[in-house]
């Protein structure tokens, strides 16, 4: 058992970096459309403004996230088809309601190759949409690679992908650790692990007793911290 719990912990400490890096002012990521997707009216765009809404019904990926600095950040979509494929891209707030979605659109863009929105401004803790949608009248487009950065994280839930193995909850909330803390595997003092939480924006999923649950990455196991080490 001991063995065991040791090989969990060097795994979770593994994802952890890994999370610590991949989010630290960028991120990539790459999806692909079906026949299966949702879709929704779509919103025309003069980029960087969402104009009006329209009648087409796109196919659209959406995802959560937030930021953790207020600021400048861009964004980038580009087809994996060819000519006559595109993938565009919304910044929704947290009210988007894809069967009438012009009131959230915050941003879009559907100009260049990849697809570029560059410098909007986005507030820290804020919750937001990113909406990845097929750019196309015959829905053709077979999937995007998509990048952000800017001047903080980006949080990005991916939702129930199949790449995901553990989503991001939409009620967690970002909260500051602001020196670190202790990791616990559960919420008893008796569970402490050989590893610390690095300070910084975490998510927090729930709290138990004395302790707050930490979301890390897709990959990694959920940990347990103290709720003093919380800013």
């Amino acid at each position: 058992m001991k063995k065991a719990v040791i090989i969990v912990a060097v795994m979770l400490f593994a994802a952890l970096i890994s999370a610590v890096a991949v989010s630290a002012g960028s991120i990539s990521f790459s999806g692909a459309f079906s026949s299966g997707d949702p879709t929704m009216a779509v919103v025309t765009i003069s980029t960087p403004n969402c104009a009006s809404q329209g009648s087409t019904q796109v196919r659209y990926h959406a995802y959560p996230f937030t930021v953790t600095a207020t600021g400048l950040y861009s964004f980038t979509a580009g087809t994996t088809g060819g000519a006559g494929t595109k993938a565009s891209i919304y910044i929704m707030n947290s009210g988007f309601n894809p069967a009438a979605a012009l009131a959230n659109c915050l941003y879009g863009a559907n100009t260049g190759s990849p697809t570029a929105l560059n410098n909007v401004n986005l507030t820290a803790s804020t919750a937001y949409f990113l909406v990845i949608f097929d750019d196309t009248f015959t829905q053709a487009t077979p999937g995007y690679n998509f990048s952000a950065n800017g001047v903080g994280d980006i949080l990005i839930s991916m939702g129930g992908s199949a790449s995901c193995a553990d989503p991001l909850p939409t009620d967690a909330v970002v909260r500051n650790v602001p020196l670190g803390a202790p990791a616990y595997y559960a919420a008893d003092a008796g569970t402490l692990l050989s590893f610390s939480l690095p300070a910084g924006d975490w998510y927090v999923t729930q709290t138990s007793g004395d302790f707050a649950e930490v979301w890390i990455a897709c990959e990694a196991d959920r940990i347990w911290i103290p709720l003093t080490a919380l800013g």
